[in-house]
């Protein structure tokens, strides 16, 4: 079993990258002190809420894993900080400032709030969470939600559809689901699940349709690019959708996954391309770092499933082959966010959401070498904001 790769992956995230990014990726000075800063080194102008979301899901979840000790920051900056990017009756901004975009009120943040809340809920146990959870959720349904199923990108209800924005929707309901039993929650992800069967999963061209036209008609131009990275992604819902339903999703699941080996893979690099065309040619051949994490945790599915055979192998050279490719000789705790079509590395400083893809896929992989012979390493928790030995 791949015990090398899964005890490389967590000594790196619980000594390294969460403590670097909670002591020196939060704002320690007005007028948003507590706030989560956009990138490692911060050059970024913009703030986008995103982000803060993100990394409270992060810092919250490792808590309550015993991780690391993060609790009274993450409570901070959710008091503190939080209400700058929400307006007062619930739903979040896509960022700081009047320029452009920033006041746009989209689903992808609001699903990235409830998973966030979710987290909080589940670290301090308060019921505050959870009705703010539940109020959010009523604004979506009232101000987003489609006659046709599932939610517009943003309340100026364009024309053009994304099943991006629904999948994280899911995901939070998903584990909102797990935390609570509420029914709320466990309706609206059969509806979301029920969505994805009828519309995102092409089952035609056996893939995941990313735009749509009104009816989530995958009737545009757009329609035909997709992202390998989101049948990862996909894959592994599906399969915590599966565990918590009992509905089979094994051969939608092996389709995502025929699609995403067969195409997804850059044959220079070795990594999970940006995106593709819907018939497997690729369309933008560089690699995000992200798409490398939830390849990750479609191999920690795959393995579970029993789906294929040398599976183990695979998770190892898939983990060691981000880390070569995205995170060795990078400053401590930090990262690579893209590689070129060739293999090589884009410079830019650190982007801090990132890091949540990195940690679920982390947790994932941890979870799975804690169940076999000899169980993963215990490697402790570290101290707020303290780097362990490397």
């Amino acid at each position: 079993m791949m015990m090398a790769g899964a005890r490389r992956f967590s000594r790196w995230m619980r000594r390294d990258a969460l403590p670097v990014f909670l002591r020196a990726g939060i704002y320690d000075q007005p007028p948003y002190p507590r706030a989560f800063m956009e990138e490692i080194p911060p050059v970024a102008a913009l703030m986008r809420s995103r982000v803060q979301l993100r990394q409270l899901y992060v810092f919250a979840h490792a808590t309550a894993a015993g991780w690391i000790d993060a609790g009274e920051q993450a409570l901070a900056c959710e008091r503190t900080a939080l209400p700058a990017f929400r307006l007062a009756d619930g739903p979040f901004l896509f960022a700081l400032g009047d320029a452009g975009a920033a006041r746009e009120i989209n689903t992808y943040e609001q699903a990235f709030a409830l998973l966030a809340y979710s987290a909080l809920y589940q670290m301090s146990g308060d019921a505050a969470f959870r009705l703010k959870a539940q109020r959010l959720h009523d604004w979506m349904k009232r101000h987003l939600a489609l006659s046709e199923g599932g939610y517009a990108l943003n309340t100026q209800r364009p024309p053009l559809l994304s099943q991006n924005p629904n999948m994280h929707l899911f995901e939070a309901c998903l584990n909102w689901w797990r935390a609570t039993g509420d029914s709320r929650w466990e309706q609206e992800s059969h509806h979301l699940y029920q969505l994805f069967m009828r519309r995102f999963f092409n089952h035609r061209r056996q893939c995941l349709v990313e735009f749509f036209a009104a009816g989530w008609q995958p009737a545009l131009e757009v329609s035909a690019q997709v992202d390998p990275g989101h049948h990862h992604e996909w894959t592994w819902l599906l399969y915590e959708y599966q565990r918590q339903s009992g509905i089979d999703t094994a051969e939608v699941r092996a389709a995502l996954q025929r699609f995403a080996r067969s195409h997804g893979e850059n044959p220079a690099s070795g990594a999970v391309m940006n995106e593709l065309r819907w018939d497997g040619a690729p369309l933008r051949a560089a690699s995000r770092l992200w798409c490398q994490t939830e390849r990750i945790k479609a191999d920690v599915v795959n393995y579970r499933a029993g789906a294929t055979p040398g599976q183990d192998q695979d998770i190892d050279t898939h983990v060691e082959a981000m880390f070569a490719a995205f995170i060795h000789g990078e400053p401590r705790g930090l990262y690579c966010d893209e590689i070129t079509a060739a293999g090589e590395r884009i410079s830019r400083p650190t982007p801090s959401s990132t890091l949540y893809h990195l940690y679920v896929a982390c947790c994932e992989l941890d979870r799975l070498a804690a169940e076999q012979p000899g169980g993963a390493p215990d490697l402790g928790r570290v101290a707020s904001g303290q780097s362990g030995p490397s």
